[in-house]
């Protein structure tokens, strides 16, 4: 007999980081997930599956971090093959043909196998998760769920693909998930009966409005204790003042990409919002190559590989090099600051006499702060001189969480909407019963 969960959630897919909030509908279990967009395909049965007894320990341990240790296979039209994937970290350093989301050639996320994997490879797990977590050992059943989804796509991407993309997660026959970590393996059976598409950056924008005052306050003591200037601008400017401004425009750097998202008496502003297909990957990308072609063998296989040599503190072996790979980024990230600075430019040039904040955020935002918010200021300058509004730059350690949590919000807000639909309706029945 088939196990039945219900799970809703807010997948922020991106080009660097799958950032995610997954929550069990019956228990209100509520997992939080942070790791690498990338898989391994390992085209070779599993050799040393973990014991069916340790399931629990794997799973739920003190130490456990299944969602980068997941090993799975698909049969689902999403997904061009039924070899077995490997997740998150465990993806970098396997034996198998890496992947991760193309972003020097055009095809959109929304086309690429990998955002489909990743979706369904992140519910899935969570299923099992649950499972455990309640009967204490693995299904010998089918897990079925009932999934309900907000995702993202980059502006561009979100005019040309965002009912086709919801569409393919909603075939009425679901995808099927096989679970291959351990000797016993799970079939999850996944069944979406709503998928909410929202352009990335516009989904922060809810985060930050729905978070209210608290994340406000968090947010303006940063920008004050870090520029002079905007400290000048927001000279007498309360939360509550930043939250009630309904034009605002939002720059959203990723790791692929980077969108301007304007926001216009509160509501979306689809026509003058716009992304471009370059992102802090895109930074590091460039560097790599700039680097081959000064005849520097870095040894850096992938953009994600040269991020995590940057993120860790060298050793005194190595300070002499990462010196030098730090210039090379530096001398990249100062070309991708102006061509962001252009963009929003183009932006203002619209929206600019009426906007009255801007936020920069993203998990790209970060490791560029010190070359792109001097240029996005300069061209707040330029195309605002006599009333330049104060853009707050929020810390990349918070920011890059919004639009996830922009997302489950919206996944909420349609589950209760319905849920109060249902509610109305069997009243309604018994009353004329």
């Amino acid at each position: 007999m088939s196990i039945t969960t219900t799970i809703s959630g807010g997948a922020d897919v991106g080009n660097g980081f799958v950032k995610t909030v997954l929550e069990n509908t019956a228990t209100g279990d509520r997992d939080v997930i942070d790791i690498p967009s990338s898989v391994a395909v390992m085209t070779r049965p599993n050799p040393l599956p973990t014991p069916d007894e340790k399931a629990a320990e794997t799973l739920l341990g003190p130490d456990a971090d299944f969602y980068n240790e997941l090993d799975a296979s698909f049969n689902t039209p999403l997904v061009p093959d039924t070899y077995r994937r490997v997740f998150g970290l465990r993806s970098l350093t396997a034996d198998g043909a890496f992947e991760e989301f193309d972003t020097a050639g055009r095809a959109s996320k929304a086309k690429q196998p990998l955002s489909k994997v990743l979706v369904l490879g992140m519910f899935a797990a969570k299923a099992l998760r649950d499972h455990v977590r309640s009967a204490g050992t693995l299904p010998t059943d089918e897990l079925h769920v009932t999934a309900r989804a907000a995702l993202a796509l980059p502006v561009g991407e979100f005019l040309r693909h965002r009912e086709s993309y919801a569409a393919e997660f909603l075939r009425d026959q679901g995808h099927l998930v096989v679970i291959e970590n351990f000797e016993t393996k799970v079939v999850v059976r996944i069944r979406f009966v709503d998928v909410q598409v929202l352009a990335e950056g516009a989904s922060a924008q809810y985060a930050i409005t729905a978070k209210g005052e608290p994340l406000m306050d968090v947010m303006l003591a940063d920008v004050r204790s870090r520029s002079e200037e905007q400290r000048a601008a927001l000279e007498g400017i309360t939360a509550t003042d930043v939250l009630g401004a309904t034009n605002t425009v939002g720059i959203d750097i990723g790791d692929g990409t980077a969108g301007i998202i304007s926001f216009v008496g509160g509501k979306f502003n689809v026509d003058a919002s716009r992304s471009f297909d370059k992102g802090y990957g895109s930074v590091l990308t460039s560097a790599i190559k700039a680097m081959e072609d000064q005849g520097l063998e870095s040894g850096f296989t992938s953009r994600k590989d040269l991020a995590e040599f940057l993120r860790r503190e060298p050793s005194a072996l190595k300070r002499a090099f990462h010196t030098r790979v730090k210039q090379f980024v530096e001398q990249e990230a100062q070309f991708y600051a102006h061509e962001v600075a252009e963009q929003l430019g183009a932006v203002l040039r619209t929206v600019g006499a009426t906007t009255e904040v801007g936020f920069v955020y993203g998990g790209g935002s970060g490791p560029i702060k010190d070359v792109l918010y001097p240029a996005l200021l300069a061209k707040v300058q330029e195309m605002n001189s006599i009333a330049a509004f104060p853009v707050l730059y929020l810390d990349a350690s918070y920011s890059r969480h919004l639009n996830r949590e922009g997302l489950f919000i919206a996944a909420k807000t349609v589950e209760a909407r319905q849920q109060s639909a249902k509610g109305r309706a069997t009243t309604t029945k018994k009353e004329a019963a």
